[in-house]
């Protein structure tokens, strides 16, 4: 530029940066080109510094995105809100960090007065929700309201979801109503998260009631919300009305996944319906679902207890068809209804 008597300008810098920082090969150059530029006088600006840190984040080099960040507060230049936006965001989906870099970050940001809005309460939330730690989230939540942020059903939803994976059934009442109370429209997530604190309180009833009520109010629920009640449905033993709920899966066109097929698999196990469990075993088989031997080793040794043997060797050629190794429990039953003693290892 200066060869054609144009004077480079913090703009010109600022095109140039972009265009770098949109691989690992230009940001190598980076460096240099910024030695460059103070070599031409050319004094980088705020806008600069934004520019590299939000690139950086966007590599995932957030590490380095933070040294330049606290480079700017310490020279006194001004950091806005959407920077610090990016930068909370790329913190939080780092896996490998614990909740104290998040809030030791988040402290310092408001620190130095810096505004979050709903996406960066929701990144926070998000963030402590997948690490287990439900009542942080909750907390974020209550610091949200209280700046005067209205939450969503977004909001509402993760962190529902993550007090009832930490078990906190009251809290996840309590966040259920007001969430209600606030006018906020649950969604086939929010009710799932719900059904799922009833059911694991055993709270059936209610569980059936809230699918109910989910579909009265225009929410198709899907197969997680149908496998959740299963789940616990078959747990106690009550096999008669899972069937019930298959066939209203069924008719009401949500195809049964692995889960569900595994779920009411073992309940018909553990009830001594092993006829019932085989049918639905060679369904899995037919369709092509991925499968787990665990379950059609139980049917093998529950046909092989009550006599069937014919029906599971049957059975056992199947599984061989279908590429399906069975395991030591298999082989156990089949040898033993055979009255083959001969003691040598079994095949894992």
């Amino acid at each position: 530029m200066p060869k054609f008597r144009c004077i480079p300008s913090p703009y010109s810098l600022n095109s140039l940066l972009a265009l770098l920082c949109r691989n690992q090969r230009g940001l190598e150059l980076l460096p240099q080109v910024l030695l460059n530029s103070l070599n031409m006088n050319i004094r980088p600006e705020e806008s600069t510094f934004h520019l590299l840190v939000c690139a950086l984040c966007r590599m995932n080099k957030v590490a380095y995105a933070i040294e330049i960040l606290q480079r700017m507060i310490d020279d006194g230049l001004s950091v806005n809100d959407k920077v610090f936006s990016v930068v909370l965001s790329s913190i939080c989906a780092q896996g490998d960090l614990d909740g104290e870099d998040v809030k030791g970050f988040w402290r310092e940001s408001r620190k130095l007065g810096l505004s979050p809005d709903t996406g960066d309460y929701n990144s926070v939330i998000s963030f402590f929700v997948k690490k287990g730690r439900g009542s942080d989230a909750c907390n974020f939540l209550n610091q949200m309201k209280s700046d005067g942020i209205k939450p969503g059903i977004v909001s509402y939803t993760m962190v529902l979801s993550g007090v009832v994976a930490e078990g906190d059934y009251m809290l996840a009442d309590e966040l259920f109503d007001e969430l209600l109370v606030l006018g906020l429209v649950p969604n086939v997530y929010t009710y799932n998260a719900y059904i799922a604190a009833l059911c694991k309180q055993k709270r059936v009833e209610e569980g059936i009631k809230m699918l109910a009520r989910m579909e009265e109010l225009g929410c198709k629920p899907n197969v997680i919300t149908y496998n959740t009640l299963l789940g616990t449905i078959c747990k106690v033993g009550d096999i008669s009305r899972a069937r019930e709920l298959v066939r209203e899966m069924k008719y009401k066109g949500i195809e049964m996944n692995l889960v569900s097929y595994m779920v009411i698999i073992d309940g018909m196990v553990s009830k001594g319906e092993i006829l019932e469990a085989c049918a639905l075993v060679e369904e899995v088989l037919h369709k092509s679902l991925p499968h787990e031997n665990l379950t059609f080793d139980e049917v093998i040794w529950g046909l092989c207890q009550r006599g069937l043997v014919g029906k599971a060797l049957e059975f056992l050629g199947k599984m061989v068809g279908n590429n399906i190794s069975p395991g030591s429990r298999a082989w156990e039953a089949l040898l033993l209804s055979l009255n083959l003693h001969t003691k040598f290892p079994l095949p894992l």
